[in-house]
């Protein structure tokens, strides 16, 4: 069965997740592994089409951020209770 594009970038970023230099870097800088997955999720369902416009492209950057920081916040207000 043919990959669609998506699973070919999910298995190539689940590969880089997975090198040792990535995975020393992850933790050495006490990142949340959860998060960045999460995140390249966003990007992955934002427009992926060669027409994409710059408000495409504005909206999947804006949707990635948003991700990031209510996902932190969230976070931040659970280890504050």
């Amino acid at each position: 069965m043919k990959k669609s594009l998506n699973d070919s970038l999910r298995e190539e970023f689940n590969n880089i997740l997975n090198s040792a230099d990535i995975k020393e870097r992850i933790s050495t800088q006490e990142l949340d592994l959860a998060i960045i997955i999460g995140a390249f999720d966003k990007l992955l369902a934002g427009e992926r089409f060669l027409e994409a416009t710059d408000d495409d492209l504005e909206k999947t950057r804006t949707e990635f951020e948003n991700y990031i920081l209510n996902t932190l916040k969230t976070k931040q207000y659970q280890n504050d209770n």
